[in-house]
This record gives C-alpha cells, sequence and structure tokens, in this order.
C-alpha cells in the first residue's frame, strides 16, 4: 500500500500562493521626510504634513541653513512665552499601511539653539492609530528630553512595539514638542522615514 505524502511548496513558489493583500510595503511609505517639498495649501508649510496642535508662541518654519540631508529640515521656534508656559506643536502626517504589518520609525533630530537653567524641553515621537471610535491607541512612543543645545544631528531608529492592529488600514506618525518657559529655542527634524520591517502581515493565516 502506498502512503499519501503531503504536498510541500518549495520555498521560491511560497510567495505566489500568498494573497498580495498579506504582503507588507517595500521602501519608503512617508511623503516629505525629508521636508524639502512646500505645501501648496497655505494654511500648511510642508506637503504631507499637518500642524495638529499649536500654542500661539511657538511656529514651524523652513530651515535651509541647519539640516541633516538634503536642503530643508522642519525647524521648531518658540517666541516669547507669558511667564512659565509650555509652548507646545505637534506635527504629524497620516499613513496608509498594510494591517498586521510591524514598522519602523527612524528621524534626526536637533536642539539648535536653547537657553541653560530653564525647564527640559520634550520631544515625542509617535506612531498612532485610531479605532472606529476615533480613539487613539500608540504602537510606538519615544521621548527625547535635551538640557543643553547641540553641535550635530541625533539619527533615531525605532521599531514599534506592536504590528497595525487587522482592522485599521492606516497611522499617524506624530511628532509633538514642548518647551517650557524658553523663548528662542529652536529644535529641528529632519530625515523622517517610515518602512515595514515585516515580510508578510501577522493577519494573515498561512
Amino acid at each position: 500500500m502506498t502512503k499519501n505524502k503531503k504536498a510541500k511548496v518549495s520555498p521560491k513558489n511560497k510567495d505566489k500562493c500568498i494573497p498580495p493583500v498579506c504582503f507588507c510595503e517595500n521602501g519608503e511609505l512617508l511623503e516629505n521626510g525629508g521636508f524639502e517639498i512646500l505645501n501648496p495649501d497655505p494654511f500648511e508649510l510642508f506637503a504631507g504634513w499637518v500642524v495638529h496642535a499649536r500654542t500661539l508662541d511657538i511656529e514651524l518654519v523652513r530651515d535651509t541653513q541647519n539640516v541633516f540631508e538634503g536642503s530643508a529640515a522642519a525647524s521648531v521656534r518658540t517666541l516669547a512665552p507669558p511667564g512659565n508656559i509650555t509652548s507646545t506643536l505637534v506635527l504629524r502626517q497620516y499613513v496608509d499601511v498594510t494591517p498586521g504589518c510591524l514598522y519602523k520609525l527612524q528621524f534626526a533630530e536637533r536642539l539648535v539653539t536653547f537657553q541653560p537653567d530653564t525647564l527640559i524641553p520634550v520631544l515625542v515621537a509617535r506612531i498612532i492609530y485610531l479605532d472606529r471610535n476615533l480613539n487613539e491607541y500608540e504602537l510606538l512612543n519615544i521621548p527625547i528630553q535635551k538640557s543643553v543645545e547641540e553641535d550635530e544631528y541625533n539619527l533615531h531608529q525605532h521599531i514599534a512595539d506592536l504590528p497595525v492592529p487587522c482592522d485599521v488600514p492606516g497611522i499617524i506618525v506624530q511628532f509633538s514638542f514642548y518647551i517650557t518657559d524658553a523663548p528662542g529655542a529652536v529644535w529641528n527634524l529632519d530625515a523622517v522615514s517610515l518602512q515595514a520591517v515585516s515580510e508578510t502581515s501577522a493577519c494573515c493565516c498561512f
């Protein structure tokens, strides 16, 4: 009697059996990660990015002098806050992604100008997703604190703690700046990148 043998798929043919929707993206997913392109919308500065929140004592400008790469960087600058007030600016971009994939965020930042002996400023890099009720949940939260101005940029690379949930088709890449009682402070952001680190979605059963 001949025994039944379970058919096997060779590694080179395995990808042909996986639905295209199960593959994670290759390459860059963010738009204008280098802040080179201006936004045609007069109310937004950089293409692809929106200022989600901002206090009146802080501004977002295009810096062509202090850059990490390319010809421009996003520069967050505080004005003259009245007293011990926290200046806040939240910059974000909405990105379509593949549910079930795991993503890596890369960015470069530099505290260009800062007065010592004031409260330590904070930059928080986040990857966020929204549920059906528009509640926000974090896949990545990286707080960065500085006490002195810097001569060079710092390059950061962080992988999200979890893959994107199976019912979520998009995420938000967000940078939140919090600078307290420090008029004239300048914090630059450049070379923002989002890429998948997994090849296939965890939401697909193979």
